[in-house]
């Protein structure tokens, strides 16, 4: 019931215009106080790139890797927030810019916040609240039918944690039994009318409203109904769109105790006693694994946001899905960032890509996809084979409307050493934290490679990570998460990459109308204002995927509005491959520590033999390859 809450927001008739490329005055420029280094890389890339020196923000606090939650609710982003308010920047900035030094990550909220105690002893007494009624209810429905309607027969004899499975079984067996009980009364009788109140006052008890519209599905077709029953069931409908909406509304305010107690009574009518059982569950699992980090730069790009839940991600609200929605609803702020292995590398970042826009990027694309197969009328969104498939949608999109030199290995096995001169663009997949050395890079060359943990540290000289890796080797943009993100997280390659090559798109509006998510783990590295492809673009706008055709162009309608919010989803992740016993953390990069998946969300280290159904935009996991 839960699992597809829609985002109920008006839908305009006409297409929002696209905003115009980012430019350096939209720019801030973020640094360490207390960091020389940090104050150096953006003084230099404000002066590069014309960045105005009133646009950089610096810090207090010496520099980590990892910043505690504490120290980003209570000082950071508080800081962060009042500056931008100031003489009117709110207005004006686009982009954020996180330089050398400013934290990684931030960490997981602890598990002894008064707010998560308050929580979690609230929903166990729910829960014990819950199971007790249902059992009360099980024994009504046992007792329709009979020659003592009233009374309440024997109840099952749960414990607070049973299975709400076993529970839901019980119901439905005691309501099939009542009906068929019913059906032997007189029809006409008043005593079956009586009972038959009775009984639907019981079972709506239990599943609520919708579990009653299910019921008259399966019944009897709805058109079939008239007079008081058909106004009956139009006022159903007409109060679960509004209980949809109320839910859709409570649910987006951050994860309190007073938040708790207004949804439990909304989800209680939209679904019913087991309804309730199903949204106490998910919220204990979600505080159990308490997957409440995030990047620093992906938590930063909500700060214009007012209070979120942070379990999980918040959807990206400038990703094409979103178009419709007007500027003024958009409140993301694009974040990019400025960091690799050494400060030489990291300038070179900034030169490499001011230097190559003046001629265009050139060289080879290398795609690395696995053979998978994919069915878009079988196979889940998110699935390995929707990936795999957009990398070979990608090379048959250029190879058909560029002249680009493409390479496809389609095979499990990665591109090996000599195998890949001459490279401009590359994406591909599974090599877990295992950098393969397959590539001369270009000047200016972007690429991703997809894989569970590849930012997890990005100032390690010699790291085998690949983000790290790659702009060793001579990358000048690049993406990744710092830590486990699950499959959905990446933006699809056959997205990312025709939106580059058409030349209108910084690196960051690019990664930012293609990334899914914020407010979870992934960073983009490399100056946001890099447009790789902005002389004699390769790709023409119209042959990009329709979904991604800019709205208001001719003959392109816009995007209609009615996202799935991504609540807590089937999230498969990415597949086992072994830990990396000579790529410790760093000392100042303390790892998040990693928890086991929760019950239909293998992660990206999982077997993934069998694909979870997923919501949208899909989380499935990665196969494994050959290293």
């Amino acid at each position: 019931m839960l699992k597809h809450w829609v985002f109920f927001l008006s839908v305009f008739s006409a297409a929002m215009p696209a905003a115009a490329s980012l430019t350096p005055q939209e720019v801030a420029i973020v640094a360490m106080a207390e960091s020389r280094e940090s104050r150096a890389v953006a003084e230099y890339y404000a002066k590069v790139r014309g960045v105005p020196e009133e646009n950089i923000l610096l810090l207090d606090g010496k520099p980590v890797r990892e910043l505690a939650r504490t120290e980003w609710d209570g000082r950071v982003r508080p800081a962060i927030r009042s500056w931008l308010r100031a003489e009117g920047r709110e207005e004006r900035i686009r982009c954020f810019v996180t330089c050398w030094d400013v934290p990684l990550r931030i960490g997981r909220r602890s598990s002894n916040a008064p707010e998560v105690v308050e929580r979690t002893e609230y929903l166990v007494r729910m829960r014990e609240t819950a199971v007790g009624t249902l059992a009360e209810l099980v024994g009504r429905l046992a007792a329709v039918g009979t020659a003592s309607p009233g009374r309440v027969r024997e109840q099952p004899r749960w414990e607070p944690t049973v299975d709400r499975k076993e529970v839901a079984a019980a119901v439905e067996d005691a309501f099939r039994a009542a009906q068929q009980r019913l059906g032997a009364l007189p029809a006409a009788s008043a005593d079956r009318k009586q009972q038959t109140a009775v009984l639907e006052r019981a079972f709506g008890a239990a599943v609520g409203i919708n579990g009653l519209l299910r019921s008259i599905a399966r019944g009897r077709s709805p058109e079939t109904l008239e007079g008081e029953a058909a106004r009956r069931l139009d006022m159903m409908r007409g109060q679960l769109v509004g209980l949809g909406e109320g839910l859709q509304a409570i649910s987006r305010l951050p994860d309190t105790l007073a938040r708790d107690r207004q949804l439990v009574g909304l989800v209680q009518r939209t679904g019913g006693l087991l309804g309730v059982l199903e949204w106490i569950d998910t919220e204990q699992e979600l505080l159990r694994k308490n997957e409440t980090g995030a990047s620093f730069d992906s938590e930063l790009a909500m700060i214009k946001s007012p209070e979120y839940v942070l379990f999980r991600w918040q959807p990206n609200l400038l990703h094409y899905r979103f178009d419709a929605l007007p500027d003024g609803l958009r409140d993301v702020i694009m974040v990019s960032r400025l960091e690799a292995p050494t400060l030489e590398i990291t300038r070179r970042l900034i030169d490499d890509a001011v230097r190559v826009e003046r001629q265009g990027l050139q060289g080879t694309v290398y795609l690395d996809a696995r053979g998978i197969s994919y069915d878009p009328a079988k196979d889940q969104p998110g699935s390995y084979g929707q990936f795999d498939a957009s990398l070979r949608d990608l090379a048959a999109r250029l190879r058909a409307h560029t002249d680009l030199k493409v390479v496809l290995d389609n095979e499990p096995a990665l591109f090996q050493p000599g195998d890949g001169p001459d490279a401009a663009v590359y994406c591909g997949w599974y090599s877990l934290a295992k950098y393969v050395p397959a590539f001369d890079w270009n000047p200016g060359a972007v690429g991703y490679h997809i894989a569970s943990a590849e930012a997890r540290t990005i100032r390690k000289p010699g790291a085998t990570v690949w983000c790290s890796a790659m702009l060793e080797a001579g990358v000048a943009a690049t993406l990744g998460p710092v830590f486990e993100p699950y499959l959905a997280s990446f933006p699809l390659p056959d997205d990312f990459f025709p939106l580059l090559m058409t030349g209108r798109y910084t690196l960051a509006e690019t990664y930012y109308r293609t990334n899914p998510f914020n407010s979870w783990a992934m960073i983009l590295i490399g100056d946001p204002l890099y447009r790789p492809f902005a002389k004699n673009p390769p790709l023409s706008e119209v042959a990009l995927p329709e979904h991604l055709r800019t709205p208001g162009e001719p003959g392109v309608p816009a995007q209609p509005l009615v996202p799935e919010r991504p609540a807590p989803p089937a999230a498969p992740a990415m597949p086992d491959e072994p830990a990396m016993p000579d790529e410790p953390a760093m000392p100042d990069e303390p790892a998040m520590p990693e928890e086991p998946a929760t019950p239909g969300q293998p992660r990206m280290f999982d077997d993934p033999a069998v694909p979870e159904k997923s919501v949208l935009p899909g989380m499935s996991a990665i196969p494994p390859r050959g290293r």
